[in-house]
C-alpha cells in the first residue's frame, strides 16, 4: 500500500488480537502504545526486519489489509503431574 508521508511502497503487517483485549487496549493510548512497540519488536527480532517505532497507525474502518487467513492458537502443554506413593 502507498505510503501517505512519502508516496512509497510500504509492508503492512496485521497482528491478530483478542477483541476484548482491544477493546482494553483502545480504552488506554498508554497501554496500546506499550503493546504496539512490543509487538513491533516482536516482529522484528522475528523476521530480522528493522521497523520504525513510531507513524504506526491503527486502521478505523478495515479490520486488515489484503486477505486473513485462519488463525490456530497452539494449546500449552499441561505438565504431566504425578503424585508418588510414599
Amino acid at each position: 500500500p502507498p505510503n501517505p508521508a512519502g508516496g512509497r511502497g510500504c509492508t503492512a503487517y496485521d497482528v491478530v488480537v483478542n477483541s476484548g483485549f482491544f477493546r482494553t487496549l483502545q480504552a488506554d493510548p498508554l497501554y496500546l502504545e506499550f503493546f504496539l512497540t512490543v509487538a513491533m519488536e516482536g516482529l522484528s527480532e522475528k523476521y530480522g526486519v528493522e521497523l520504525e517505532l513510531t507513524g504506526w497507525r491503527v486502521l478505523r474502518n478495515r479490520k486488515f489489509l489484503g486477505s486473513i487467513s485462519a488463525q490456530n492458537i497452539r494449546a500449552r502443554p499441561r505438565p504431566h503431574i504425578q503424585e508418588l506413593p510414599g
